[in-house]
């Protein structure tokens, strides 16, 4: 099975808030139900970081937009579609190109930590998800690329179908990664910085949508260090200016 784009939409098991004092990415963990009764995992980024191999001195910073009241064509497509893998036959995303999806200018940053403060979009992805975390704790384990680490997770007050987009976990296929804009990275030489640019293409953003009572919510997520507009294979072009100024 080749790595490329694609949507999962499941219902959510169990949501996994990525709290302080955790160890690994700084990703929301949203556990839905594949069709066969696994677990598959759809991830978020929630928390800008600046202690990421690759971040350099500038840190990974977070940009977000919750819309919460998803009014496009898309909602349709994706309420018809089956629970499951989709690999073609779904709506392609695109931040740059889709009319009506991305606002970049009132996008919202996450700033970093410093000492005295915490911050994070946890509360905003567990109202998404209706999450109750009166609930008692479910024991979760989050493999990371730095390893292993024991998370706690909460269950929804209600039934939630979860359409996640982006790239397969490699080599297991149980879970979604790269749920963010895929395209703007410019070309690195910096030391120290990693190149996100190989990951540009058109048509392949990453996005969570859920779907409650026939109602869509949208979370779309990208990093200041992107750039916009950009050309036919996803690169910034010659002008491109940062997301945010």
């Amino acid at each position: 099975m080749a790595n490329h784009y694609c949507m999962f939409k499941g219902k959510l098991k169990f949501g996994v808030p990525y709290l302080e004092g955790y160890n690994g990415n700084p990703h929301y963990a949203i556990v839905v139900e594949a069709p066969d009764g696994s677990e598959f995992v759809v991830l978020a980024n929630v928390k800008s970081d600046s202690s990421m191999p690759g971040a350099g001195a500038a840190g990974y910073h977070v940009l977000y937009q919750w819309t919460a009241d998803l009014q496009l064509p898309i909602t349709a497509d994706l309420a018809a579609l089956a629970p499951g893998l989709h690999q073609n036959g779904f709506p392609r995303l695109d931040y740059v190109r889709d009319a009506g999806l991305v606002d970049f200018p009132n996008m919202r940053p996450i700033a970093l930590d410093t000492e005295t403060e915490h911050n994070d979009i946890n509360a905003l992805v567990d109202d998404m998800l209706n999450l109750d975390r009166t609930a008692t704790p479910i024991d979760y384990v989050y493999h990371g690329s730095s390893g292993d680490d024991d998370r706690k997770g909460w269950p929804p007050r209600t039934d939630v179908m979860v359409y996640g987009f982006g790239f397969l976990f490699e080599p297991q296929h149980n879970g979604l990664h790269e749920t963010h804009m895929n395209q703007g990275n410019p070309v690195v030489h910096t030391p120290g910085v990693k190149d996100h640019s190989r990951e540009n293409g058109t048509q392949q953003d990453g996005a969570v949508i859920v779907e409650i009572d026939g109602r869509f919510q949208a979370l779309l997520i990208a990093f200041q260090t992107q750039r916009i507009p950009t050309d036919d294979r996803g690169y910034p072009v010659a002008d491109a200016h940062p997301i945010l100024g």
